[in-house]
């Protein structure tokens, strides 16, 4: 039997049977041609893609190639012409005749094909003909109205984009229009197409393609009674055909059918999205489609039965006609105009089982015969879930039945049923029913009423039967259509860049959509990639989608696409980028009930919401967040996007335009509809043939690819108690992000260790390290593996583990720490984390890898490593915890204290090896008040023997281990001459004007002079000229060859990750600078100058940040020796060394200038500048200029006091210029001094007030802020100006010589006790013009005493009251304190009468007034530096000898003077305290009663409301409990003192801590007061007593335990009180007391201090330890 095909009209719809027939029988094309496209699956949709190379190239000759591609063509342009049609009356897709008589209209166009049917017998035809004439007659009338209706029936108009490959726009049309247009296409090539369907329908509709997924379809209404008409639109006419009774109805999209005969498959609807029309058999394996739209069944029980009556009606016509089908309810079908014709509707179902139950119930029920066939030929109903437009659920489905008519079940049988009908109360019917498929509907044969008809309609059945049978058991055996590609290996090699493992990318990005239950146990892959982000537009996802998966295993920060907004460097510290993994809800989230958070339509989304998803990927896409080649974007598509306008491709085509094509794209479909659909949708839109970066692969298959790839095989483990271990959960690992955390099992079973593959990447990481690299824990694990070649070990590594050991015997504190100092480049952090790595089973060792982090956070996090595994009982392992590369001890004593606070609660203990880099580290430990250790740029000879035999074993695995450079200037001892020799020997033919030498100098300057420096990769890619490319690009080391054995290539990870270069050790960096600079004319003047010039190193990039913060520290900061500089310098090393070279001054004024204009917003430039300008050029109105500028862009102490030095510094130029000239000064020198002065003076003042605020830094220096540092120079430096200045006046001659007043004059000047009229000044015309020029400025002068009286107040009280928080900086220390003390004794020489004068006034009137007297006395204290509370307490550690004499003049102001002030009163009750204890048996000394009473007097009139904390401080030392009295008041005063010292001394406690002079002692009355000085006194042999002090050790040594006594306390809420039987006293604990955390009640013993600002505790003690 000859069987031809009907072709659709649009080429792209046919199928690859239909091209082959059309090439042989249409073209006459050989047919090894024919077979040929069929063998390589060339369909339509292929065919119009192909050329005729293309052609040629499968082996076809030029000539066909070229008739098939032009014939193509021609058809092509022809159907673009095809514009409006109508549907034919006979192809309606109704329900209603399904269940009715045929009419003559369509009985005209009804099948010729013999439709497969068993012959049945006689009498049943006769039965079913009687049956067919009434239920003809009962519904002619509704019938005639049907008919009349159908012509206004919903029709479809599918848009088709421009970009589309067929570039023609087709809508459904009949047959005959269709043979029409085709045979008028024809003739134009002198070729007839004339095709047949292999079922003989002449009616059959135009199949939609469902891979036509770039289609919009607009249902249209017609306001006429004509019929319905299909319009091609375009963009021009979009508006209008839109319009329906003048309104405007959406665009719908169409969508594609759940695949056939699966379950459990992750595809859903979208509301009133587009199915393709229903369809009629084609190759029978190709399913035919019925809608139901069930929209008025609400009832279940009616809707059950519904559902049985229509899918047993659509099986049986199925089964009948051999074909595969699918009927769907929930489908708009034609009975509705409310809705498109197969519009997604869907149908609320709260109990799918009785559904379910319902149908299996029914089969017997309705099947006459061959019931159990039947079944096994009837899917049981699956429910769709249906989604809003916004992709949430709609709480619908679409319930759809397939029947699969397997051949070797229904071969030559007929499928009768009998109907239960809903106008029948749902009985049986009295007759059967036998269905088949007639087109696009299902008919009932036995329904018609002729029984000509009938008879002739069941013959063609029983001729057809056997034909249908066979072609259904030939389709069955022709292998599915669609070949699976190897897309698992593709994934893999995208996914890793070709290597073996998941390492070639740096992050990667994922953007996904909604995702299906059932794939979620598949998703543990995203798990195992880096993820950087993401793009989740499943609003859904936190509560039970990827998102809810993901977040079980790790740890996931939800962000919005709106937070991705900002500065890139807070946004990379406030979404904790780069360390957590940034999962983006980026169309809302339903967990979340906010307007803000609701998921929108695309189209809305479109409007809202695309802009900030657009600005985030630029975000993304930047170089300076993720180099570009170092990160992969993967499109994880869970569900099929069946439209262009969903937001997830639009959200592709931003990260394409961004970067700039696919090469970083890779897109994985979970679905063939869907891998179809989006390849269409990617080459519409770039018109680019993406296909290999698009995948195929069910979900399960990419967990097991990728996982494939992971080596994380074990689980990590942590040491616990008692040798035992628990595991480290990745989690928890993710919670810990500026931890790098080295388990118990670290490295163990990620590699087969047998492998090649394992050997390589020893001998990788092992060069790595040897050549300069960091030190990783692999290098020790590949030494544990061969015993027999262990890790060197430099002499100090016992004494550095058995320190750290000996903490866990009796520790002081929660946390202790231990300092290793070491040179830069010695191996100090090796040897550090070599300790760790032996101690990892016993302790839970962790690195702190991020200094940015803040100490709360870090403690936090290091709190939880405590607890990680535990559940009930308390921690038992102590955590060793390495701070690597740190240059000082401050940051790390305040993380020492944020740890101590955090994790009190817990009885546990953390150790912080301190790995601190220092030039001079002996000096360093030395001066070190804790357990310390330091190793040095020298080897043992014990060390040199074990360098030695490591070069022979890295001879025996390496090629040229000589040039291992950092290893082998060790195992030359640091041997200069060897540097030297290296340097010379690469360097010899550099050219100096080449980019790999320019880059060279840059790295050798940058590593000179900052440790650590370091330039990105990308950067150097930049400067060198390199092209990035996805793969096989010139990488930076290929580039710089020969330099690149001085380089190393790492991985930064501050401020993002990335990849940087630096040199592999610094000594080789300094030795190239001075080779460059002497042999190749490079001088560093030149380099850094360059640099400044350009830009390249100044725009936004990967790790720009580090940089330019590196390139400022090698411009600004300054040597000091506190800080373990070998010297104290007055500019940066750099600067001091360019000065010293030739032109250096010049080259120093350029280099600064260029930099303050690169680093415009950054003071300290400038303020170099004006440093540079006015200590070595001495071109102070520059140095004023830049020290304005500095001040300009920041107002700190530190600005103005740089503008005051400037005019500070003039002056003293000034004044020894004239010297030099040995010259007196002139009126308008004086005026011009005293102008720098004034300017100088009101610059320190300011600073004075700033300094208060100077420890709010800003966010770009807050890494680098030292915040226990207080700026005094504001006072320094107005005591030393004022100085100057009465130097300058008192030297003017203005009286006589023969004057004895003439000091005195001055003084009372000064003083403000005489103006300058009043004075007896000698009359001439030069002192004229001084007396002009003093009037001019007498407010000022007047003002002097004063303000350096409160200078020197503030000063006594600052280092009186308080002390540096952590080491002692006693140089410093030293030398302020004599600067301050030679000051004041020329101020007291000035304003003071010596004694021999006062002795002679007193001698000359014996009967000096009572008023002179008093003064005389004040004049005295002042002298002697006991005129202020702080000054006096000195006395218990300084010049006791003059406590009797200060008494005794106290003693006599006190009792003559009748206007005393309260601070004279405090004053005469301190000395007479401390002379008490000085001296206990002096005649001057009283008693305590007389004590007693003078302090009543002082509280009375202080009150309790006193601004200053002297007279209550006094009151702790008299009024504390003793034996035999304890006054409540007590509790009050030490209120009060709390309250005024934190009032007045609130910004330098920030700074600085609190002294306390006396401690409580074992005495009892006044003689428990023990000073400070009593105690020192014990130890006065210890060259370490600050130590003791510091580290709190002091208190358990026995001269302390015997003099002072312990007080017992209770702690609680979190404060500490002293207990005296009912009478508690607020406490404060001491920097190093042990407060546990957590609101504990606890009983303890602590001893007692006094300081300014209330009672301190000491080493306190729990009572239960």
């Amino acid at each position: 039997m000859s069987v031809r095909m009907k072709f659709h009209l649009r080429v792209e719809e046919w199928t690859k049977e239909q091209v082959r027939q059309w090439l042989t029988e249409e073209l006459k094309i050989d047919q090894r041609w024919s077979d040929k496209l069929y063998e390589e699956e060339v369909s339509g949709k292929e065919l119009i893609c192909y050329k005729s190379k293309d052609l040629c190239e499968l082996g076809l000759k030029h000539g066909p190639a070229v008739r098939i591609i032009n014939t193509l063509e021609t058809l092509l342009k022809s159907v673009e012409n095809v514009s409006d049609f109508n549907m034919h009356p006979g192809t309606s897709q109704t329900d209603s005749q399904s269940h009715s008589d045929v009419p003559e209209s369509s009985k005209a166009h009804s099948t010729d094909e013999k439709t497969g049917m068993s012959s049945l017998p006689t009498d049943q035809i006769s039965d079913r003909v009687t049956q067919s004439q009434k239920a003809t007659k009962s519904k002619k009338k509704k019938k005639r109205k049907c008919l009349s209706t159908s012509d206004t029936d919903n029709s479809l108009t599918h848009k088709t984009t421009n970009e589309a490959p067929s570039k023609s726009t087709v809508t459904q049309t009949t047959q005959s229009q269709m043979d029409k247009n085709l045979s008028v296409m024809t003739k134009s090539e002198t070729t007839e197409i004339s095709t047949a369907m292999p079922c003989q329908k002449k009616e059959s509709k135009a199949k939609i393609s469902s891979r036509n997924a770039s289609a919009e379809v607009t249902v249209t209404e017609s306001v006429g009674p004509e019929e319905l008409k299909t319009k091609v639109t375009n963009t021009e006419k979009l508006s209008q055909s839109q319009k329906v009774d003048g309104k405007q109805k959406p665009l719908k999209c169409l969508c594609t059918f759940y695949p056939f005969d699966q379950q459990s498959v992750s595809h859903r609807y979208t509301e009133h999205y587009i199915l393709p029309p229903e369809s009629g058999p084609s190759n029978l394996i190709d399913p035919v489609h019925e809608y139901k739209f069930l929209g008025r069944a609400e009832d279940t029980d009616v809707m059950k039965k519904k559902i049985n009556k229509e899918v047993f009606r659509f099986a049986a016509g199925c089964m009948n006609s051999r074909t595969n089908g699918t009927i769907h309810f929930g489908v708009a079908d034609s009975k509705n105009s409310t809705y498109s014709h197969g519009e997604i509707i869907g149908v609320s179902v709260d109990e799918t089982d009785i559904i379910i139950d319902h149908f299996h119930q029914g089969i017997r029920s309705y099947f006459i015969d061959y019931a159990d066939d039947a079944k096994k030929c009837i899917r049981e109903p699956r429910f769709v879930e249906v989604l809003c437009s916004d992709k949430t659920f709609s709480n619908k489905y679409i319930i759809e039945v397939d029947v699969v008519p397997k051949n070797s079940v229904v071969e030559g049988k007929v499928f009768q049923t009998q109907t239960l009908d809903e106008e029948n109360q749902w009985k049986k019917s009295k007759g059967n029913s036998l269905f088949v498929r007639d087109g696009a509907t299902t008919r009932d044969i036995f329904k018609i009423g002729n029984p000509r008809d009938l008879q002739v309609e069941v013959s063609k059945m029983n001729e057809g039967l056997k034909v249908l049978d066979t072609m259904r058991k030939e389709a069955e055996k022709k292998p599915e259509c669609r070949k699976k590609l190897q897309y698992g290996e593709k994934l893999k090699d995208l996914l890793t860049g070709g290597e073996r493992t998941l390492s070639h990318y740096d992050y990667y990005i994922i953007v996904t959509n909604k995702s299906h239950s059932e794939q979620l146990q598949h998703l543990k892959f995203l798990t195992a990639l880096k993820l950087f982000c993401v793009l989740d537009f499943d609003p859904e996802s936190v509560k039970k989608g990827s998102c809810n998966r993901y977040r079980k295993d790790r740890i996931a920060n939800l962000h919005t696409p709106g937070q991705f907004h900002g500065d890139p460097r807070t946004l990379i510290q406030t979404l904790n980028l780069y360390k957590q993994t940034s999962w983006v809800l980026c169309n809302g989230r339903l967990d979340i009930d906010k307007d803000t958070e609701k998921p929108l339509p695309p189209s809305t989304w479109l409007i809202e919401r695309a802009g900030e998803v657009q600005d985030m990927i630029s975000f993304l896409c930047n170089p300076d967040t993720l180099p570009r080649g170092r990160f992969l974007v993967i499109f994880l598509l869970l569900s099929v996007v069946e439209a262009m306008n969903d937001p997830i491709f639009d959200t592709f085509m931003s990260f394409y335009k961004n970067l700039g094509g696919t090469q970083n794209i890779v897109s994985i479909c979970t679905s063939h509809d869907g891998f179809q659909k989006w390849k269409d949708f990617v080459q519409t839109r770039t018109e680019l043939d993406n296909g290999q970066r698009i995948l195929e692969l069910d979900v399960s298959e990419i967990n097991g690819t990728i996982l494939e790839k992971h080596h994380q095989t074990t689980e990590k483990l942590l040491p616990s108690d008692y040798g035992s271990s628990v595991v480290l959960k990745q989690i928890d690992e993710d919670s810990m992000t500026a931890l790098d955390i080295l388990c118990k099992n670290q490295c163990e079973n990620e590699y087969d260790e047998d492998s090649e593959e394992f050997q390589d990447f020893k001998i990788k990481k092992e060069a790595e390290f040897y050549r300069g690299g960091k030190v990783e824990w692999w290098n020790f694990y590949f030494s544990d593996k061969t015993p027999t070649k262990p890790f060197i070990k430099r002499d100090k590594y016992t004494q550095v583990r058995n320190m750290v050991t000996f903490q866990t015997n009796e520790p002081t504190s929660t946390c202790v720490m231990v300092n290793l100092f070491h040179h830069p480049g010695c191996g100090g952090t090796t040897l550090a984390m070599n300790v760790m790595w032996d101690l990892r089973k016993e302790f839970r060792c962790a690195v702190l890898r991020d200094n940015t982090v803040s100490k709360e956070d870090v403690a936090q996090q290091v709190s939880y490593l405590l607890r990680c595994g535990k559940t009930d009982s308390l921690p038992k392992n102590p955590i060793l915890l390495l701070v690597e590369d740190s240059e000082d001890t401050e940051n790390t004593q305040e993380l020492q204290h944020c740890l101590r606070k955090t994790i009190g609660e817990m009885d546990a203990l953390v150790i912080i090896l301190n790995c601190i880099r220092s030039k001079n580290p002996v000096e360093k430990y030395k001066n070190c008040v804790i357990d310390r250790q330091y190793i040095t740029a020298a080897l043992s000879k014990y060390e040199q023997n074990a360098f030695d035999e490591k070069l022979q074993e890295l001879q025996k695995n390496h090629d040229k281990p000589e040039n291992f450079y950092s290893f082998m200037i060790m195992k030359n001892n640091f041997n200069q001459d060897y540097v030297a020799h290296v340097a010379d020997t690469i360097l010899k033919d550099v050219d100096a004007g080449s980019r790999e030498a320019q880059l060279l100098s840059i790295l050798a300057l940058f590593n000179t002079y900052v440790a650590e420096s370091s330039i990105s990769v990308s950067l150097c890619e930049d400067f060198l000229g390199i092209k990035r490319r996805l793969w096989g690009k010139e990488s930076v080391m290929d580039k710089m060859e020969p330099y690149s054995c001085l380089l190393i290539e790492f991985q930064v990870e501050e401020y993002g990750v990335y990849k940087a270069v630096r040199f592999v050790h610094q000594r080789i960096a300094a030795e190239c600078v001075k080779v460059l600079e002497e042999r190749h004319s490079s001088p560093r003047a030149d380099i850094i100058l360059n640099m400044l010039h350009s830009d390249l190193f100044f725009e936004r990039g990967i790790g720009k940040d580090n940089l330019l913060q590196s390139l400022k520290s090698m411009l600004i900061t300054r040597q000091r020796k506190t800080e373990g500089d070998e010297k104290d310098t007055l500019f940066s090393p750099l600067i001091e060394d360019i000065r010293s070279g030739k032109e250096g001054t010049k080259n120093i004024q350029d280099i600064l200038t260029e930099a303050s204009k690169r680093f415009d917003k950054d003071f300290s430039i400038p303020q170099a500048l004006a440093r540079h300008n006015y200590l070595n050029e001495k071109e102070f109105a520059k140095a004023k200029i830049w020290a304005y500028h500095a001040k300009s862009i920041k107002e700190n102490s530190y600005t103005f006091d740089t503008v005051g030095q400037v005019s500070r510094s003039e002056l003293k130029h000034k004044i020894d210029g004239k010297k030099q000239e040995k010259k007196p000064h002139t009126p308008d020198d004086v005026k011009e001094l005293l102008e720098l002065a004034k300017e100088a003076i009101k610059a320190f003042q300011r600073a004075q007030l700033l300094a208060q605020t100077d420890d709010k830094a800003d966010d770009d220096v807050k890494p680098h802020w030292k915040q226990n540092s207080y700026n005094i120079s504001g006072y320094m430096n107005e005591i030393d100006t004022a100085m100057i200045v009465f130097d300058i006046v008192w030297a003017l001659p203005l009286f006589e010589e023969k004057d004895v007043m003439r000091n005195e004059y001055i003084k009372q000047f000064f003083k403000g006790k005489m103006s300058l009229s009043s004075l007896s000044i000698t009359q001439t015309e030069a002192n004229e013009k001084f007396v002009s020029v003093l009037k001019d400025n007498e407010s000022f002068l007047i003002s002097l005493k004063p303000s350096v009286d409160k200078a020197f107040e503030f000063l006594e009280v600052f280092f009186t009251y308080t002390r540096v928080k952590g080491v002692v900086d006693t140089e410093k220390q030293n030398k302020n304190r004599k600067c301050i003390s030679d000051h004041f004794k020329n101020y007291i020489s000035l304003f003071c009468s010596s004694s021999k004068e006062r002795l002679s006034e007193k001698t000359s009137k014996p009967k000096l007034s009572l008023t002179m007297e008093i003064e005389e006395c004040r004049m005295f204290l002042e002298e002697n530096k006991a005129n202020y509370f702080p000054r006096i307490l000195q006395f218990l550690e300084f010049r006791k000898d003059m406590i009797e004499s200060i008494a005794e003049k106290y003693s006599f102001i006190y009792q003559n003077c009748t206007s005393k002030s309260l601070q004279d009163k405090t004053h005469h009750l301190l000395t007479h305290i401390i002379l008490k204890l000085l001296k206990p048996k002096s005649k001057l000394a009283k008693s305590p009663k007389m004590l007693m009473e003078l302090l009543e007097e002082i509280l009375q009139e202080a009150g309790l409301s006193h601004q200053y904390p002297e007279p209550y401080y006094l009151a702790l030392l008299l009024l504390w409990p003793g034996r035999s009295h304890a006054d409540k008041k007590i509790v009050t005063y030490v209120d009060k003192i709390r309250k005024s010292s934190r009032k007045q001394l609130s910004s330098i406690f920030r700074a600085r801590a609190p002294i306390a002079h006396l401690y409580l002692g074992k005495s009892d009355g006044l003689e428990r007061l023990v000073s400070k000085k009593v105690l020192d006194d014990h130890f006065s042999n210890v060259s370490q007593r600050n130590a003791l002090w510091q580290n709190a050790e002091i208190f358990k040594e026995k001269p302390i335990k015997d003099k002072l006594l312990r007080v017992n306390g209770i702690i609680e809420q979190g404060e500490l009180y002293a207990e005296y039987g009912k009478l508690q006293i607020p406490v404060r604990p001491t920097y190093f007391g042990r407060i546990k955390s957590g609101y504990s009640t606890e009983k303890v013993s602590f001893y007692i201090g006094f300081a300014i600002d209330g009672p301190l505790a000491y080493d306190i003690q729990y009572d239960d330890m």
